[in-house]
């Protein structure tokens, strides 16, 4: 898309400014940033590098090696980084974990039904099944492969999975019940709705669809999608909060050889991965507590403790490698965390007015400059990486919230305040997540100034509150509070599956309960359909129902691009690599499950140190 080369073009010349956006407060620190539901931050090092779209699709170890400072794939090493964002996760179960970091870890350990072997263009290749057949428009039959085993544990014994393991894991979602027969709160229950299984032998799986859904094999392929193991997720149900390497045995290409609160995730290489050859590292270390301390991350990257890092300033980042071009690679990514505004329609904001009128009040292009240095563009319901299916940005500025005309917005947000009883609320608080705050320390200060001075009043507060405790344990209940930061994730260049579960009033995660018969009626013909061209229709004219309604509380605001910094003998799982005066281009979505592939050491490159050399998991 020409608005998204254009802002990749920006990123390559270093010709964005940093400008203020409250009374010449400067965004403090220098270390790293980061439709589902909540997430907490772009994990912006070896996988995460997700590109700004417009770059060139594909890239194995090898392309990489040939185009780059780096080398051909050679064995061996252990990568440190910051590659699980915030890394706070609030279960071990993946199928219960509202967090990205669940669905990222996981994403390393464990494996889906089929995967993308390329998440920006959406191609799908085999993973547990080899391979597939599709009769009709509702029925597929899997091949599940017979050469993968459990890792050996105590409760596995090293068994090989079967086609019941992934009928089960359907079949869990799809009940909502763990084995006390108590309903709670599965991510993606509503995905499975009406679905039939069935397992004619150990290596085959029959999925029977209620009806045809264009986007299915999309759905099987996301970053949530993992299989997790049977014996260890019921085990471990009713502590499932509790972090422990135990409850995850793996199939992928690592184990967990550390996951406890506090403490480094550490996963190791599994030599029992059916991918032989895979992975090529040994390991890979999570370093606990960089996020939040942006000064820590820079100087642990400066001193090679960890091996990629990206301040919340873009210049800073440019800097520092434009001061060490021998030795540094800069990698371009289009961080798939899309930032939000969540009000809560269950209390304050009932009336459409007053969530129609913040979504005039936010000013998206302020925020990207404060946190980004204008390295972003303003996303609608469907973001500007899902490329395919989301608003034209000539289209999307034309609506309420998107304008260039600031004293427009500004205008009718202060009518429509008025009109829906706004000044009656008394104070109104938006809270700043705490994993936000670390990269972004001024933000209670903008959203407060941003918002009392676009609505022309006083009422605004911002308090620090927390994804685990505040927003995640309160969202069935409609107890949450209002809060900016970052949300799930986007896991799939077809956004079908999320506008389901989000604004569909049978959606699992429709937390502000929308309940509009036109806009499911669009959703369900939408899914229904495999003519793409057809479906991209239906989901524009779903999006003209959500921003007529202001998101319905959900207010997208932007997606960011990020600026890494990788030593340059990290091989790292880019999609494009650098080349002579180009930055390398990583994955807009996540490519976690990529990393055995594509990540690798060149332990003859000058930068390589014996430090490096030395790590162990």
């Amino acid at each position: 898309m020409a608005q998204e080369n254009y802002w990749l073009r920006r990123a390559q010349s270093g010709s964005v400014t940093r400008r203020r956006f409250v009374g010449g407060a400067a965004v403090a620190g220098v270390g790293a940033a980061g439709l589902g539901l909540v997430g907490c931050g772009d994990d912006d090092d070896t996988e995460p590098t997700k590109a700004p779209a417009g770059t060139t699709p594909g890239a194995t170890a090898a392309a990489t090696a040939a185009a780059s400072p780096t080398s051909a794939v050679v064995d061996g090493g252990v990568y440190r980084g910051v590659w699980l964002g915030g890394s706070q996760f609030d279960s071990v179960d993946p199928h219960r974990g509202q967090r990205d970091e669940v669905g990222w870890l996981s994403s390393y350990v464990l494996n889906k039904i089929v995967r993308y072997s390329n998440p920006d263009s959406g191609e799908v290749e085999g993973d547990l099944a080899e391979k597939w057949e599709t009769p009709d428009s509702q029925t597929y039959t899997f091949n599940v492969r017979k050469d993968v085993k459990w890792q050996d544990t105590p409760l596995t014994k090293g068994r090989a999975l079967n086609a019941q393991d992934l009928k089960w894991h359907i079949e869990r979602q799809q009940g909502g019940k763990t084995l006390d027969g108590v309903a709670q709160n599965f991510r993606f229950k509503a995905t499975w709705d009406g679905v039939k299984v069935e397992t004619p032998d150990d290596s085959t799986l029959k999925i029977t669809l209620p009806a045809p859904n264009g986007s299915f094999l999309m759905t099987l392929s996301a970053f949530f999608a993992n299989v997790p193991n049977r014996e260890a997720t019921e085990k471990f149900e009713g502590t499932h909060g509790t972090l422990t390497e135990e409850a995850m045995p793996a199939t992928n290409a690592f184990t967990l050889k550390q996951w406890r609160t506090g403490k480094d995730v550490v996963i190791q290489k599994n030599p029992l991965n059916f991918r032989k050859g895979q992975p090529h590292i040994d390991g890979m270390i999570n370093v606990e507590g960089l996020f939040a301390d942006p000064n820590a991350y820079r100087l642990a990257f400066e001193q090679k403790q960890v091996d990629a890092w990206s301040s919340p300033d873009p210049s800073v980042t440019k800097s520092v490698i434009d001061a060490n071009k021998d030795n540094m690679t800069e990698t371009l990514t289009g961080v798939a965390n899309t930032v939000l505004l969540h009000l809560n329609r269950n209390k304050q904001f009932k009336d459409v007015r007053l969530v129609k009128a913040m979504n005039l009040a936010v000013d998206r292009r302020a925020l990207i400059q404060a946190f980004h240095q204008g390295l972003g563009q303003v996303s609608g319901p469907v973001t500007w990486l899902q490329e395919g299916f989301a608003y034209k940005l000539d289209d999307l500025i034309k609506l309420p919230g998107y304008r260039i005309d600031r004293a427009l917005e500004i205008k009718e947000a202060r009518e429509l305040w008025a009109a829906g009883g706004g000044p009656a609320l008394g104070e109104v608080n938006i809270g700043a997540v705490e994993t936000w705050l670390g990269p972004y320390p001024d933000t209670q200060s903008i959203l407060k100034k941003m918002f009392n001075d676009a609505l022309g009043v006083t009422q605004f507060t911002s308090t620090k509150v927390t994804y685990n405790e505040d927003i995640i344990p309160n969202l069935g209940k409609g107890e949450y509070p209002n809060w900016m930061a970052w949300t799930n994730s986007v896991n799939s260049p077809d956004p079908r599956n999320d506008l389901f579960t989000t604004f569909h009033s049978k959606g699992s995660q429709n937390w502000n309960k929308v309940n509009d018969p036109a806009l499911d009626k669009l959703i369900d013909d939408a899914k229904l359909t495999a003519d793409l061209p057809k479906a991209r229709e239906l989901i524009l004219k779903a999006q003209d129902i959500i921003m007529a309604n202001g998101q319905f509380g959900n207010v997208i605001l932007y997606n960011y691009i990020s600026r890494s910094a990788f030593w340059n003998y990290v091989n790292a799982n880019v999609k494009t690599p650098a080349s002579a005066g180009k930055p390398a281009a990583g994955y807009n979505l996540f490519a976690g499950h990529l990393t055995a592939k594509n990540t690798s050491f060149n332990a003859k490159h000058p930068s390589y140190t014996d430090g490096v050399k030395s790590r162990k998991v």
